[in-house]
Order: C-alpha cells, then structure tokens, then sequence
C-alpha cells in the first residue's frame, strides 16, 4: 500500500465541509495513496456518512498518526495543538503551519497566503475551499471539475428551512427579523420551519414566543446527517454563513444566503454553483471585525426584500437578473477557470471588485498558477475603470517598493504592514508573513521586492 497522505482539519464544522472537495482531489491527483483526516470527532462522526470515503482520526489517536510515514500532511488548522502534532510527523512533505523544535513555521505559498489574510481579507477573492487545494492539487483538477447544482423541487412544495444562528451574533438576523420573515413568507403561501442545533434552541425558543403562534420547529431536535437528509425534502433554505449552509449546500439544498456581519462571501459563501447570495452593497463588506456598535450591513435586509429574493430564486415570480433592492446586492455562485466565483446579478461590479480580482489574478500568476497576460488584463480592467484609484494604487506601490529597498530593518515592515493603504495591503500583508516566515532573511526580501516591482510594471502598462 502507498503511503497514506494526512489532511489536519481541526477547525469548525463549515471548515470540514469545505474540505470535502480538497479530500477527492487529493483521490485523483495522488492516486493509491488513502487519505487520513483528523478532525473534530463530534463533527467527523455525524458526517462521515455524507462525506468523500477518507479515514478519519481523533485527538486520542495522535500516537497512532505519529508511528506512521506518510506521502503528505496538509495541515489546515492554525491550534497549536495542531501546529505541533504536523511538526512531529514523519513525512515525505508537509503544507501548511507546523511547530518544530519551538519555532513556528508555514509551508508553502498559498498557505503563507492565506495567513496574511488574518484582518486583512478585503480584496481576498480565493474561497477557503480552494485555498485549501491550491499548490497541492493541480489547477488542470480543479478546472475540470463540475459539481452539481442544487435541487428543483415541484413547485407544490412550498416549504422554507429557516436556519435561524451562526458562530457569532453580528452574523446573523436578529429574532425579530425571523418573526418578521417568517409571517411575510406564510404570507405568500409558504410554509417556514425553523431549523437549527444544539446552540440555537435559545434563540428558537425567543422566535417562537414572539411569534406568539404555532411555527414548525426542528430545532435542536436532529443531529448532522439527520438535518441534511431532511433538507431533501424542503423548497430552499434561508440561512446566515454557518456551517449548516456549507452542508445544505454539499447536499444539493438550495440556499439563500444572507450573508451579514463579519464575514465575507467570496471566502466562505455556499461553494457548489446555482446558489444565491445577498449582502450588503456597502463599502464596508468583507470585513473581518465591523468596527461598529451595531454592524451597518444589517440595516437593509428586510424580510420583504429576502422574500422577494426566494420567489425570484425559484423561478416563481419575477428574475433574479436585474432586481434592484437599494442597499443590497445579489450575487450567484458559480464557477470562472475552475475557482470559485460571485456573478453579479442586480449590481454593476464596484471598484473595490475590480480590484479583488486584480489581486486575484496577481497571486495566480506570482505563485505559478496564473499568467502574466492575465494580470495586464485585470490591470487594464482596474485602469479603464477606475482610472485615478489606478494612479493612486501605483504610486502606494512605488514609496513601497522605495521602503522594502531602502530600509535598514526589514521587520518594520513585519510590524508596519497595514500603515499601507488598504489597496495595497494585499501586498503588504504577505510580504510582512513571507518576512516574517523567513526571518527577514535576503531571499525573502529579494522575493517581496521582486513582488512590488512586478506590482508596479502592471499597474504602469498602457
């Protein structure tokens, strides 16, 4: 038997769901070798039936894993607990983060990537669930990969999963707002039943007594795989970003997102195609923290308006394609050369979207994977659109290409990285990881400032 290959995922359930696709890649790029998952138990056992067919580990077995050789570790997770265990193994490679000997170490340039998005994820245009694959999976894998869309149900079923929590409160509709939507929807002839786990029997219990009246509830009631072969049955489901949603999706459930709070949909929206988007139109969106009392994106999500979004989504009243709802924008997931991607379906794309996938085409074509036509093309997209903002942006990039050349003491700007501007803080946010990854060594410096140049050059090119 080939070696086994080893995939640490000791994040969150929505975490584990998106490495689903990262698990049958690695079956078809790296075949013969099994492939091993540690994972949270109480999320690995539950779904193990609805997962790729892998192996999986829990912390108790951590001495089992350590006896073992294997052909790769990916490790995913940013525990120190983990960080120390992808240290200690016994392999032919290893990507991502481990700790060896007490330093802490990244391995591999999209996971160094990746770690410079912590707070700093604006212009981020790469889903989780690739970001997992990239540098391990060959990108000729992933392009040629289709996942299916979500179900059609008869137009008879008129029933609505309403998954009413998230990881956060800021992430989610208040109960006032389900109580709102849930009368707006029995309103139009639908029939909502309120879903969620162990975590939002509070919150149920608080919608259900201020909607003072019989609503039918699931929740707390059923547990991982139970939930998903119940959404068989259910028209659509409307739900924050949570784990949930990246299941309903993986299980073919179609999912209206509203997506609200600290997060943001280009990283963590529903990953197969065909599902809907809503959230904010506002500057602001993406963040990683709101920086407010009360996050501003939730001020126009009204319950009408998310209803209005369902009947369009389900083909029975009216387009999604150009519905206007100020304040808001609609997008649709899908698919452009083999990553993950948001299509606009109310809005005309912002300057701050031409601009993420500026940077999207810039880290494709710095890591290999992209080419230099590619970010002239984006580049040229920014300039036609966004002229002055391109200007701007070119001359942030010159006083840091000036500073990353100039500057005696490389960790300033490991502890400066976001005095740039926040169009550049894509470039700033890596160069202070791969410095920092590095020591400051003169490699690494050579390779960020070959990074700022070629930044440059693009944003010059007439």
């Amino acid at each position: 038997m080939k070696k086994p290959i080893l995939v640490i995922q000791m994040q969150r359930m929505g975490d584990l769901i998106l490495s689903f696709p990262l698990f049958l890649w690695l079956e078809r790029a790296f075949p013969g070798h099994p492939v091993w998952v540690m994972a949270e138990p109480s999320f690995a056992g539950p779904l193990a039936r609805l997962s790729p067919q892998v192996r999986y580990f829990s912390h108790g077995q951590e001495g089992d894993l350590r006896r073992q050789a294997f052909h790769l570790v990916i490790n995913l997770s940013h525990r120190a607990q983990s960080m120390e265990l992808a240290g200690s193994l016994h392999c032919d490679a290893l990507v991502g983060g481990y700790i060896r000997d007490g330093v802490t170490r990244i391995e591999g340039d999209w996971q160094e990537y990746r770690a410079s998005l912590t707070h700093n994820n604006r212009h981020n245009h790469f889903h989780w669930a690739d970001l997992n694959a990239l540098g391990v999976i060959p990108r000729k894998i992933m392009e040629q990969t289709r996942w299916p869309g979500p179900r059609d149900m008869p137009r008879d079923n008129r029933h609505i999963g309403l998954f009413l929590g998230a990881s956060e409160p800021d992430k989610r509709p208040s109960a006032a707002f389900w109580v709102e939507l849930i009368e707006e929807l029995e309103r139009r002839g639908f029939v909502p039943v309120l879903l969620g786990g162990p975590g939002e029997r509070e919150l149920c219990r608080e919608v259900l007594r201020l909607a003072a009246r019989p609503v039918a509830s699931a929740c707390g009631s059923m547990g991982l795989d139970t939930f998903a072969m119940y959404g068989q049955n259910l028209a659509a489901m409307i739900t924050p970003d949570t784990g949930p949603m990246h299941l309903a999706a993986w299980s073919g459930l179609k999912v209206l997102n509203l997506s609200m709070g600290p997060v943001h949909a280009f990283e963590t929206g529903p990953y197969q195609p065909g599902h809907v988007v809503l959230r904010s139109s506002g500057d602001c969106v993406g963040c990683w923290r709101c920086r407010f009392e009360f996050p501003r994106c939730h001020r126009h999500f009204k319950p009408v308006r998310v209803v209005r979004v369902l009947e369009a989504m389900l083909g029975r009243k009216g387009k999604l394609t150009g519905l206007r709802l100020p304040g808001l924008e609609i997008l649709a997931s899908g698919r452009r050369d083999g990553l993950y991607d948001l299509i606009p379906l109310s809005v005309r794309p912002k300057a701050g979207q031409k601009l993420s996938a500026y940077w999207q085409a810039f880290w494709l074509h710095a890591f290999g994977l992209g080419s230099r036509d590619g970010c002239l093309t984006a580049a040229g997209n920014l300039r036609e659109a966004h002229e002055p903002l391109t200007r701007v942006m070119a001359v942030g990039a010159l006083r840091f290409f000036r500073t990353v050349s100039s500057t005696p003491d490389p960790r300033r700007l490991v502890r400066e990285w976001d005095h740039a501007a926040l169009a550049l803080r894509p470039l700033s946010g890596y160069a202070a990881v791969h410095l920092s990854n590095n020591d400051c060594s003169p490699a690494s410096r050579r390779r960020v400032l070959t990074l700022a140049e070629e930044h440059l050059g693009f944003l010059r090119q007439e």
